[in-house]
C-alpha cells in the first residue's frame, strides 16, 4: 500500500500544481485544485501511518486543514447573525457523522451563537458500497424535501451545494418572507449557470469560494477569521460583481 498512497500523492500533486497555475486565468480549477490538495494531505497521512511515522496519532497536516475548513463556519455564522439573527440554522451536509463536518457545525454555531442543525439531503444511491457524492444525484425535489422537513429553520447553509435541476426547486417560487435564507458554503458541483445573479438579486444571501490567492502551505492561525481569510472569501451581494466570475 506504500507505493499506492505515494502514486496518490504524486498524481494530486501534479494535478494540484497544473490546476493551481491556471486558476488565475479559469476560476473553475480552483475548487479542483483544493480537492487535489485535500487529496495530497489525506495520501502523505495514509503513507506516514503505513510506514509507522508518527503511530496511530492523528496527523498534525490534517488537523491543519481541519482547522481551515471549520474556519468557514465561524466566518459564515457571524455573517449570518449580523445579517438575520435569532433563526434556526439548518446544515446541509453529506455525512452527518462526518468529524470534519462536526468541527463545522460547531464552528458555525459559535459564530451564530445560535441553534444549528445537522441534517443532509435522503436519497436513494444505486451502489450502497460505492456511493456517490449527493452533489452528482440530487434533485430538486430531493433538496425541497429537506427544506420542507425542517420547514421550522430561517436560515439554510448547504455544504453541498445546489442539485443539477435547481431551477425547479420550489424555494424559488415562495415569497422572499415566507422561505428560509440561503447560503452556500462551496461549490462541490464547480460553477453554476444564474448563481452570480441569484447573490446579486439577494435570493442567495452568499456562497464562499476559494480565495483566488489562496495559501495551502502554511499552518492555520489560530484566530479562525485569519485562517478563513488565507483560503476563503466569503461573497455577497456587496463584492459578487468582483468575483462573479467563479459563480457563473
Amino acid at each position: 500500500m506504500t507505493i499506492v498512497y505515494g502514486a496518490i500523492m504524486v498524481i494530486a500533486l501534479i494535478g494540484m500544481i497544473i490546476c493551481s497555475k491556471k486558476q488565475k486565468t479559469n476560476p473553475a480549477m480552483q475548487p479542483i485544485a483544493f480537492v487535489l490538495f485535500i487529496v495530497v494531505v489525506i495520501g502523505g497521512v495514509m503513507l506516514l501511518r503505513e510506514t509507522g511515522t508518527f503511530g496511530g496519532q492523528e496527523s498534525s497536516l490534517l488537523k491543519n486543514e481541519m482547522a481551515f475548513y471549520a474556519s468557514q463556519g465561524t466566518e459564515v455564522g457571524q455573517y449570518l447573525a449580523q445579517n438575520n439573527p435569532g433563526k434556526k440554522v439548518l446544515l446541509l451536509v453529506e455525512d452527518v457523522n462526518n468529524e470534519n463536518v462536526k468541527g463545522l457545525a460547531n464552528a458555525l454555531k459559535e459564530g451564530y451563537g445560535g441553534e444549528v442543525v445537522l441534517d443532509t439531503i435522503g436519497v436513494t444511491q444505486q451502489n450502497p458500497e460505492m456511493p456517490m457524492p449527493l452533489y452528482m444525484i440530487m434533485k430538486a425535489a430531493d433538496f425541497d424535501a429537506a427544506l420542507e422537513k425542517n420547514a421550522d429553520a430561517g436560515i439554510v447553509v448547504s455544504t453541498i451545494g445546489l442539485p443539477q435541476d435547481a431551477l425547479r426547486m420550489k424555494y424559488w417560487k415562495t415569497a422572499a418572507d415566507k422561505r428560509p435564507m440561503l447560503f452556500l458554503i462551496g461549490t462541490p458541483s464547480g460553477q453554476i449557470s444564474g448563481l452570480a445573479a441569484a447573490v446579486a438579486k439577494g435570493d442567495i444571501a452568499g456562497v464562499v469560494v476559494s480565495n483566488p490567492e489562496a495559501k495551502y502551505d502554511v499552518a492555520a492561525p489560530s484566530d479562525p477569521n485569519e485562517a478563513f481569510d488565507i483560503r476563503y472569501v466569503l461573497v455577497d451581494k456587496n463584492n459578487v460583481e468582483q468575483y462573479k466570475n467563479q459563480l457563473m
